[in-house]
This record gives C-alpha cells, sequence and structure tokens, in this order.
C-alpha cells in the first residue's frame, strides 16, 4: 500500500508480516493439531507442535512438559544456593544458614551471623559461635551441656541422678535400685 512518502505491506490471508516488515510469511494453522502453546512449519511443510526454551513436548505431541533444569548433570546453582524448578525455567536460592547480600559490586547468597541476628537455638547459658553457613553453641563456664541445653553442672548430676533411679525402677532389676 502507497502512504505518502513512502509505504506500508501488508499480507494475504494465511501469511503473517514477518520481522523485517515487508516480508510475509506462511501463517501456520494450529487449530487442527490443537497444541498447547504453538506450532511451527516444518522443513517438508508439515506442521508440528512447538514448546518454548524450559518445556518439551509431551508424547501426545501436543502438550508442553516442563524440564527439570535442576535434575541436569551440572549444577546450575552456585555452592551457597539450591535450585527450585519451576514451570519452564528455575529459580537458584539460598541454602540454610545463607542470605542474600552484596558481596564485592554482585548480589550473592552471604554467611548469614545466626549469632548476631538471634537466629539460632543456643540456650541463655551458652555461648553462639559463628561458623560458615551455620552456628555452634559452648555451653557457658559453670554449665554443661550440648550448647542447646545447658544444666549447672551441680543441677545435672542431682537430673542425670533422678533420671538414673526412674530407669532402674522401670527396667526389670528392681532389686539392684538404689
Amino acid at each position: 500500500m502507497n502512504t505518502p512518502g513512502s509505504f506500508r505491506c501488508f499480507c494475504d490471508p494465511g501469511y503473517t508480516l514477518d520481522t523485517d516488515s515487508r516480508s510475509c510469511i506462511r501463517k501456520p494453522d494450529c487449530s487442527g493439531l490443537r497444541c498447547q502453546l504453538g506450532c511451527q512449519i516444518g522443513r517438508n511443510g508439515a506442521l508440528s507442535c512447538l514448546c518454548p526454551p524450559g518445556l518439551q513436548l509431551a508424547p501426545d505431541n501436543r502438550t508442553c512438559k516442563d524440564i527439570d533444569e535442576c535434575e541436569g548433570p551440572f549444577p546450575v546453582c552456585s555452592e551457597r544456593q539450591t535450585c527450585r524448578n519451576t514451570f519452564g525455567s528455575y529459580m537458584c536460592v539460598c541454602r540454610p544458614g545463607y542470605i542474600l547480600g552484596m558481596f564485592g559490586n554482585s548480589i550473592t547468597c552471604r554467611d548469614e551471623d545466626e549469632c548476631a541476628t538471634g537466629h539460632h537455638h543456643c540456650s541463655r547459658h551458652a555461648q553462639c559461635v559463628n561458623t560458615i553457613g551455620s552456628y555452634i553453641c559452648h555451653c557457658e563456664g559453670d554449665y554443661v551441656g550440648d550448647g542447646l541445653n545447658c544444666w549447672k553442672k551441680k543441677e545435672r548430676s542431682q537430673v542425670s541422678t533422678y533420671f538414673q533411679y526412674k530407669l532402674c525402677k522401670q527396667s526389670r532389676l528392681r532389686e539392684t535400685c538404689p
């Protein structure tokens, strides 16, 4: 079509204007195939269903199914991240013990200082020590335990004796109990 100082291209029915705005390409009629997301014309002129990147054609040759990029032979995320599959793609999220933050000029997963943020489970009688990706707990001076549970040294021996007595009474050898 002629326009003042230029022209404009239109295509005949069954064709669509290509990206160069001058060429007409055959528009595939997918209605007969009942494709889920679209179709393409093959080299021999035959129509076939098409799936976008991240999806693959299902065995029914009409629908698209997800490709799990997280299950591939090579890791797609860094060692401080874990891969989560999404429909048609994936995302990398920080592993527990790491938080998203700046490192140099890039955004990455960096160590979370659980001791500083209070995101730990240490006893109130324990010292929290940050480690890369985690933390450890140490009972303070007059306390003993695993760091998550700390008892006064005297209290623990009394508690321990009490539980030993209870276990002994429940066992078959009651006559040997104190």
